[in-house]
């Protein structure tokens, strides 16, 4: 039985005839040998057709920054958008919850002290992860905790001054907690 194979030598597409015997080559080894012939065979057109072309140098130089690309860290606005999306999961979990603790809150942070009040609210996060005894809200909370602690690393060396402590703020229940929280990382959206 004939199988057609495709080969590609220096850029260009060469047909060959391969003979297999029947007797030697087993039914289902015939079925994937055709099945990758015909991968190889798209594969070349794809290769060699004007518009898509890796043979070239430019296509190769194209080909490896795009696999190097995707390795790439997310932007800071991205690392804060997964905060606001875990915020708003654990609202939402709070709210089912009826937890009624009480924490320390910033509700207008100065622009100069947006660090501090960011390292304040990832502070009093871990208290609604003390206080309550859900799986799914303390693995939320860690979450938001890990990656606004990496985005913020970049900031470590950055000195505010005549910001408040975190326990010279304000008390407010969890929701008001949460919408001040949210409305401070909108805040390193909006800069990023």
């Amino acid at each position: 039985m004939d199988i057609l194979a495709i080969f590609m030598e220096s850029g260009n597409c060469k047909r060959l005839r391969c003979h297999a015997e029947g007797s030697l080559v087993a039914k289902r080894t015939k079925k994937s040998n055709l099945r990758s012939t015909q991968i190889q065979y798209y594969l070349c057109l794809i290769l060699n057709s004007h518009f898509f072309s890796f043979l070239t140098e430019v296509g190769t130089h194209f080909f490896i920054l795009s696999c190097i690309s995707a390795h790439l860290p997310k932007t800071e606005a991205s690392h804060w958008q997964d905060v606001m999306k875990d915020l708003k999961h654990i609202q939402f979990l709070i709210q089912s919850l009826d937890i009624d603790t009480i924490l320390y809150t910033e509700s207008n942070a100065h622009p100069s002290c947006k660090i501090t009040a960011m390292r304040c609210f990832l502070l009093e996060l871990r208290v609604i992860s003390y206080e309550c005894n859900n799986t799914r809200l303390t693995e939320t909370v860690e979450n938001v905790i890990v990656i606004a602690n990496t985005t913020l690393s970049s900031d470590r060396n950055i000195a505010e001054s005549g910001c408040k402590e975190c326990e010279e703020l304000e008390e407010k229940n969890v929701g008001e907690f949460l919408r001040s929280f949210i409305h401070i990382v909108q805040s390193f959206i909006g800069t990023s």
